[in-house]
């Protein structure tokens, strides 16, 4: 069944007097969409209702449906009676003591994912990056857990599954397993720290590629090494991925260590990650470890941003929100003009905004957001609650 979107602005360009960008200008269009893809856009008022269910959008901004590209579907204690985070003097000893509370924790598996996706749902992302925990401890009970709790979700969201052996690839001999989970759906490589945690740059992240290679999937490692170790891994990783030929399938998550390196170093580094267009993806943390994502963007490196950790065993925090963190993201790196905020939601849509007859175009798929602001600069500076969110040309509820 086709539906018609009447009465909605998408931005076509930006408005200035003189040297200063005031906002943007808008085209109010009328879009006839499917439960699979856009199937036209006109000016408003150029599309015969006749025998066609018509939404009124009410002069609403269109947007690209929103991302969250960092998360952890098998963490949240979301639903479960207030707890601070025990304290913990390594990371070794954090993913420990978070094993042993998840596996006796006092709510299912499929309450806390759902209540994580709930949450997130109800912000507007519709389009999910988790992490799903894959070692011997667990074998592949993680990972099914969540397949089974996305099979009532399939109306509402898009969703990538990233094996990650959280304890160490080498470390917790997680090779067997993680081999299980891309055979069983998972659709990315996860890895973590080859040096500190690993302790072997160079078997870790060979042994990452080669499951790589073998599964054709990408990568996506938690990345927190620091000072020197972070050189050393930058450059084992560009190597590996000229090597493979995986230019477009490697990301980074965290990145911390970016942030040690000297001004020369990165004006080495980072034109050479976005030769081989890795990716580098943020949690935007508060504290002095938040990469230098705004230098990463300028040298053409593309940057993306999750809510990682929304009350679990490593945080209190997290409201689950990716506008938020997109706002923070704004905020720290002083984004004030209308330009810089209305590029900055490429972050949570990998979707460029400002085309002369907007960014929507027909045969894209109808996944998108509504928003009752004025221009996309307003809908981030100001975290404007999202009107509705649509998902394969269904608006999406929470039940």
């Amino acid at each position: 069944m086709e539906i018609l979107l009447k009465n909605v602005r998408v931005e076509t360009n930006y408005l200035t007097a003189g040297n200063y960008t005031y906002g943007t200008e808008t085209r109010t269009v009328d879009i006839l969409f499917n439960q699979d893809t856009i199937v036209s856009v006109r000016t408003a008022g150029e599309t015969p209702d006749k025998n066609r269910q018509v939404i009124d959008g009410k002069n609403a901004l269109f947007l690209p449906q929103l991302r969250e590209m960092h998360c952890h579907f098998d963490k949240s204690k979301l639903g479960i009676p207030w707890t601070p985070i025990e304290p913990a003097a390594t990371i070794v000893e954090r993913f420990t003591r978070e094993y042993d509370y998840l596996e006796s924790a006092p709510l299912s598996f499929d309450e806390r994912m759902k209540n994580l996706l709930d949450l997130e749902l109800l912000h507007g992302a519709t389009h999910f990056r988790s992490h799903i925990d894959v070692h011997p401890l667990v074998g592949q009970r993680y990972l099914e857990g969540a397949q089974k709790v996305l099979t009532e979700y399939t109306d509402k969201l898009a969703y990538e599954l990233v094996a990650f052996p959280q304890h160490g690839l080498l470390r917790s001999n997680a090779y067997d397993e993680m081999k299980k989970a891309l055979q069983n759906g998972a659709s990315l490589v996860g890895g973590v720290d080859p040096l500190s945690l690993d302790g072997n740059l160079e078997k870790s992240l060979t042994t990452t590629f080669d499951l790589a290679t073998q599964f054709d999937a990408p990568i996506d490692l938690h990345l927190h090494e620091r000072g020197d170790n972070v050189r050393q891994t930058f450059a084992k990783i560009i190597a590996l991925t000229e090597e493979s030929g995986w230019a477009g399938k490697v990301t980074v998550s965290h990145a911390y260590g970016l942030k040690d390196l000297s001004a020369s170093e990165r004006k080495e580094l980072f034109p050479r990650l976005a030769e081989n267009n890795i990716t580098i993806i943020s949690s935007i943390p508060l504290n002095p470890v938040i990469p230098p994502l705004t230098e990463l963007r300028t040298a053409g490196v593309k940057t993306f941003i999750g809510c990682d950790n929304i009350y679990d065993c490593w945080s209190p925090f997290g409201n689950g929100d990716v506008l938020d963190k997109l706002n923070r993201y704004a905020e720290i790196f002083n984004l004030t003009s209308q330009q810089a905020l209305t590029e900055s939601l490429e972050l949570v849509t990998n979707q460029p905004l400002i085309e002369p007859d907007g960014w929507v175009k027909i045969g894209m798929p109808a996944n998108f957001t509504l928003v009752d602001a004025t221009s996309t600069a307003e809908f981030v500076a100001r975290k404007i609650p999202i009107s509705a969110s649509y998902f394969k040309g269904k608006k999406v509820t929470i039940d």
